[in-house]
Formats: structure tokens, C-alpha cells, sequence
């Protein structure tokens, strides 16, 4: 997450934050997180084999997510009320409408592309699931049965979806998944939607890219293929500088992490408050003065491989000048690089550090044009004792911009006393676990010091820096 504070301070990429129901962070709890996913738990669909009622109410709930799926992706504006039943909320139709009017051919190119997301595939399907079922609520139930609906269901489903494909080019991403539950009501022979997990008195449905007003799309090409900026209404400076410097940017990450990630990115430019928070949901380290956030949708870790992430950008970036939003790009470049050998709950000195180290890398003079708070606080005799904690990092103001910039300069100290391949190296060993011993033994695993020696060495480089 980047913050400002009469300058830039970077993008905390390792905060959970939700996105297409993604966490930020680096890394997920288990080998093959779905953290961002709304949770399926009380759905239905069972082990045992099903009756006739069962039979036929899944199947007329497929028809009506085929139906939706069709609407959606053919930009069908005059269809997709007929879906939606008369007790949705305004809210719940309103986002329909947006994503289909999302979908609809454009009149202009911009950028390579007719400015519209473009899939390889896209599809609602009914979820499996062997949780009990969840009765949809009695003031629901009660609107329902008033309309004359004849059954009712919280069906779990899941969209599943992929950016490009050879019938449609663009970034090529591998499938995203996102599981949620949508209340369903029958008339006759005819399914509707009535709602989702908001309806159910849960958490919204994370939002997607696609479900936000007057979405526009450019491609931008990169070393390791289509990069994509997604973008919203008078945002047009930050797209014309994130296409300018992205290529640059993703060789600049690829230079200290090496080819071994995707080298592409799907990045989104915000124009108002609302946009970013709905899209990045805030989280551990995420603070009010965010300029971006980095989110994920899956981490596999026996396979290194991560999907659906997203660099997002508050509308705040757009007052920032072309060489701040390019250290801003780097850093959340570098969360995205790293994502699949970074654990959910990694230290963020480490995390936050080297993404800040290749961010600035380059672009200054003097270690107090980098560091000025840090430097004045040294200068007053407060030479940090210990690497800064996670909490630090989280809190606006100057508490937050010292843990940066302490964060920084560790990684400026490893890079400078050891070599930047050792560097990643402490990365990969510390940024692998939450455990603290686990961390000290890949400390001297990487440096041959143990952690009081690391932060004593870099004690005394920092004094020597700022004299």
C-alpha cells in the first residue's frame, strides 16, 4: 500500500485486503489459499444421492446462471432486468446492469483493445459443497412468498473466469475463482435472482472489476506479454503515465527477482474513494492515506503460482508526478513478483523493505532524500534498536513513514554490505514463514550473522549514512 504525506510512501502490498474476493498480503495460510473467496459454508448440495426435487431445483438454477452468464457477457441491457426478481434491492440490480453495460461493444479503441475486459472464458456455475443448507432469512422469505414464489434457495455458486485467451487477446491469466451464495426465488417453471451474501446478512460479495460504472480498458505490451490497465472516468493522466512506465517498470522488478514470474500486470486506476474501497477491502497495514494496494484471489504454494492479482490505485495517484507513480508501480510490482513465496503473515520489514529497496532503487542521491524522517530521528540520537513490527507500519503519520524508511534502509544495508542476490536470498528464508526462530535461521542462512549482529551492522551503517 503506497501513502502521502507531502510525498509518497509505499504500497503495503502485504496488508489482507479483498479484491475479486482476494487478500492482500503475501501469502496465504495453507498450500492453496482461497482466502479472498466469500466462504460457500452453509450452502447445499450434499454427498447423498439426490431426490427429484433436488434434481430439478439445481437444474432450473443452472438455466437461470447459463441465462446470466449469456446476458452479461453479450452486453444485454434489455435482458438482464428479466433476471433479477421485483424484491432485489436497488443496489443488487444496480450492479447487474453496470457489469453488463460493462460488456457491451465500445465505439472507440484505445491502447490496442476496444477498450472492454476480455476473457478467455467467463461462466456462473452452481458450486459443489457438502455444507448443510442455509434458509434464506424470514424478512426475505416473507417478500417472496407476497410475490408468489413458490420456492426459495441460497445456492452456492462460483464465477470462474479468465482475462485473454487466443480468441481473446489481452494479459492471459490463468482461472480465477470466486465462490459466493445467491439467494434464488422460483415462479412457475422461471428462476430469479433476489440476492446475494449481503442478503443473507453476511458481507457483500467482493466487487469486480467490471461491476463499477464506465469501466475502460487499455493493453500495454511487456516483457512477459499483454499487461492491462483498467481504468475509470478522469483518471486519464494516471492511465496515460502508468502506460508509459509500466514496461520499464516490470524490467526494473525483473532485474532483482529474476524472469521467474509472470512479467505482466493487471493494473487499476481509481478515480474515487468508493472505487478503491470496494475493490481493496482494507486490512492488516492498510491506512487512510493509501495510494495503492496490491490483492490477490489464490495462492498455490507447492506450485509458486498465484492468480487473479490486481495493482490498484486510489485516485490519489493521480496528483502524484510520473517518477513517484514509477517508484509507486515498482514497489507493487515487486508484492506481485514475490506473491507465491511470501507467507500471509511474513514480517513487513522484509516484505515492505525490498519492494521499497527496488522501488527507489536509482532514484536518489543522499540517504536523507530517501529516508528525511528516519534521518532525523537518527540525527536526534534514535537509532532504531530493532527491525520495526508490523503494527508500525499501520499507523498514519510519522510512526508509519519512520517503518518504511527503516524498513528500506535495512534492505538498502543488505544490498550494500552483502550484494543484492543475498538480499533476495534473506528474502525467500524470512518472508517463507511467521515463525520467528524460522526467521533468525534464514537470516544466517543468507548473511552468516545472526539477527542481533544484522541489526547492530545495521546500526552502525545507518549512523555512518546520516553523518
Amino acid at each position: 500500500m503506497v501513502s502521502l504525506r507531502g510525498r509518497w510512501r509505499p504500497t503495503l502490498a502485504s496488508a489482507v485486503v479483498l479484491i475479486l474476493g482476494v487478500i492482500t498480503g503475501c501469502g496465504g495460510p495453507d498450500a492453496s489459499s482461497d482466502a479472498g473467496s466469500v466462504s460457500s459454508a452453509s450452502t447445499t448440495t450434499s454427498t447423498t444421492p439426490a431426490n427429484v426435487y433436488e434434481q430439478q431445483r439445481a437444474a432450473g438454477v443452472t438455466r437461470l446462471l447459463d441465462e446470466l452468464t449469456e446476458t452479461i457477457t453479450s452486453g444485454n441491457l434489455r435482458e438482464v432486468g428479466v433476471l433479477l426478481d421485483d424484491t432485489a434491492t436497488p443496489a443488487f440490480k444496480n450492479r447487474w446492469v453496470t457489469a453488463t453495460a460493462n460488456f457491451r461493444p465500445r465505439e472507440f479503441s484505445r491502447g490496442g483493445s476496444d477498450g472492454r475486459l476480455r476473457f478467455a472464458h467467463f461462466d456462473y456455475q452452481l458450486a459443489p459443497t457438502e455444507e448443510a443448507e442455509t434458509l434464506v432469512p424470514a424478512d426475505v422469505q416473507g417478500l417472496l412468498d407476497a410475490e408468489g414464489s413458490s420456492d426459495s434457495w441460497v445456492a452456492p455458486v462460483e464465477l470462474r473466469y479468465a482475462l485473454g485467451g487466443e480468441r481473446a487477446p489481452g494479459v492471459d491469466e490463468s482461472e480465477v475463482v470466486v465462490s459466493t451464495q445467491f439467494v434464488v426465488a422460483r415462479y412457475g417453471d422461471e428462476w430469479k435472482l433476489v440476492g446475494d451474501a449481503e442478503a443473507l446478512g453476511g458481507e457483500p460479495t467482493p466487487t469486480q472489476l467490471w461491476e463499477l460504472p464506465a469501466l475502460s480498458v487499455t493493453d500495454v505490451a511487456t516483457a512477459g506479454g499483454t499487461s492491462v490497465i483498467a481504468s475509470y472516468p478522469r483518471t486519464a493522466q494516471t492511465v496515460a503515465n502508468l502506460r508509459r512506465l509500466l514496461p520499464d517498470a516490470v524490467d526494473a522488478v525483473s532485474a532483482f527477482w529474476g524472469d521467474s514470474w509472470d512479467r505482466r500486470a493487471v493494473v487499476v486506476a481509481t478515480s474515487k474513494p468508493n472505487e478503491f474501497e470496494e475493490l481493496v477491502i482494507q486490512g492488516r497495514g492498510v491506512t487512510g492515506t493509501a495510494a495503492a494496494a496490491t490483492v490477490y484471489n489464490r495462492v498455490d504454494y507447492p506450485r509458486r503460482t498465484a492468480t487473479g492479482q490486481r495493482v490498484v490505485f486510489t485516485p490519489a495517484a493521480d496528483d502524484l508526478a510520473a517518477p513517484t507513480l514509477a517508484v509507486v508501480l515498482r514497489h507493487e510490482l515487486t508484492h506481485v513478483a514475490a506473491r507465491a513465496q511470501t507467507a500471509l503473515d511474513a514480517p513487513l520489514w522484509i516484505t515492505e523493505g525490498v519492494a521499497e529497496f527496488v522501488g527507489r532503487k536509482g532514484t536518489y542521491t543522499r540517504f536523507a532524500d530517501a529516508a528525511p524522517d528516519l534521518t532525523e530521528a537518527i540525527r536526534a540520537g534514535d537509532v532504531p534498536a530493532g527491525l520495526p513490527d508490523d503494527a508500525a507500519f499501520a499507523m498514519d503519520g510519522a510512526t508509519s513513514e519512520v517503518a518504511y524508511q527503516s524498513a528500506w534502509s535495512m534492505a538498502a544495508y543488505v544490498a550494500d554490505r552483502y550484494d543484492e542476490a543475498r538480499l533476495k536470498r534473506l528474502y525467500l528464508g524470512v518472508a517463507a514463514t511467521a515463525d520467528p526462530a524460522r526467521q533468525d535461521a534464514a537470516i544466517r542462512a543468507a548473511l552468516g550473522v545472526d539477527r542481533s549482529e544484522l541489526v547492530a551492522g545495521w546500526g552502525r551503517w545507518l549512523d555512518g549514512q546520516v553523518r
